[in-house]
């Protein structure tokens, strides 16, 4: 298959479709960065799945540092890499086991921000960042999180999903033309 079909192939709708050509396609001939967006929407589509979110934060990070991509594109890429790192962090906090040392937790989530700050230098998600380490600092502070709603995680999947695949699409039309 050519490229330019291949590529028009991809762009479709149908996500079985989608599927089986990504499968199929002979990677050693394609950059990453081609394919990438078209891997990224079909994984952005079944987010609620959630355990895709270090992938996606790795493909968002990837985009960030993107030289081909306009300074725009990558202030967007970096602002969802952030997201998606906070998204992981109370995914975790939410599907974290209550038997177990919840210091590890809370290394893990204050580790998270900090390759954040130090990536992007930025502090945009310090408050949420801040309260996610408080909460993990004690069991019954954890347990009280995990039973509230009051820090949603559906709330942020979808957010980040939304403009995650605006994002993608965006990549996949300047991809195509």
């Amino acid at each position: 298959m050519n490229s330019k079909s291949l590529l028009a192939a991809l762009k479709s709708g149908n996500s079985d479709h989608v599927k089986a050509l990504l499968k199929s396609v002979d990677t050693s001939q394609w950059p990453t960065e081609v394919l990438l967006p078209f891997t990224l929407r079909e994984v952005l589509k079944a987010l609620p799945n959630a355990d895709e979110l270090n992938y996606v934060a790795n493909c968002f990070r990837l985009f960030s540092s993107l030289r081909r991509l306009h300074e725009l594109q990558r202030r967007e890429a970096a602002e969802l890499h952030r997201l998606s790192v906070l998204a992981e962090s109370v995914h975790a906090m939410m599907h974290y086991d209550h038997t177990r040392d919840v210091n590890k937790l809370s290394d893990f989530v204050m580790r998270r921000y900090q390759t954040i700050v130090r990536l992007y230098a930025c502090r945009r998600y310090m408050p949420q960042f801040k309260y996610l380490v408080t909460v993990c600092h004690r069991r019954s502070r954890l347990i009280k999180f995990k039973m509230s709603s009051g820090f949603p995680l559906a709330n942020i999947l979808d957010k980040l999903k939304k403009r995650g695949l605006n994002f993608v699409e965006a990549l996949i039309a300047v991809t195509i033309r």
